[in-house]
């Protein structure tokens, strides 16, 4: 009798339907995976959600527009733990510093200006918040690849917060 019944009730478990990959209930447990096919019309324009355009790179021997300051916003120190000067093998070269480091919070975004005197690029890297913006206190790494532009026929030191990252020249 205990036996029929534990089988009933298995029976009963069963015909309820068991969940399936997707997380509803199938009455079977072969359920065949969802359609997560799109079709997409290759003629029609993609929205970009706001960003900015990918623009040209600049002349040679110019710095690209950095990411300057906002005004108006409250601003901190980045901790620097280490920079990286890139120098891609083309022609002409082309220079980016690799930046790893932590900024305050989670809530707080990098900024960098460029300075070139001709005989050396200095970049001051800081971070901001916003006045009104609260934040969880937490120390968040951050990296970022500031990019220094091509240049060919030039020699250049490159300092980012007062201290020497390496030189470089084409």
């Amino acid at each position: 009798m205990r036996k029929h019944l534990l089988v009933l009730a298995i029976l009963l478990i069963i015909a309820c339907g068991v969940p399936d990959a997707v997380g509803g209930t199938s009455a079977s447990t072969t359920a065949s995976p969802p359609n997560t096919s799109t079709t997409v019309d290759p003629d029609q324009s993609v929205d970009s959600d706001g960003d900015e355009p990918i623009v040209e790179p600049g002349p040679v021997g110019s710095i690209p527009v950095p990411r300057p300051p906002i005004v108006g916003s409250i601003d901190a120190e980045v901790s620097i733990t280490g920079a990286d000067l890139r120098i891609m093998e083309s022609y002409p070269i082309q220079v980016t510093v690799q930046v790893t480091g932590d900024k305050p919070t989670p809530c707080h975004e990098v900024f960098w200006t460029v300075e070139d005197d001709g005989e050396v690029i200095d970049i001051v890297m800081i971070s901001q918040i916003a006045g009104d913006q609260t934040c969880a206190q937490v120390i968040e790494p951050f990296v970022i690849a500031v990019p220094l532009g091509s240049w060919a026929d030039e020699r250049r030191e490159v300092f980012l917060n007062g201290e020497l990252v390496g030189s470089f020249e084409s």
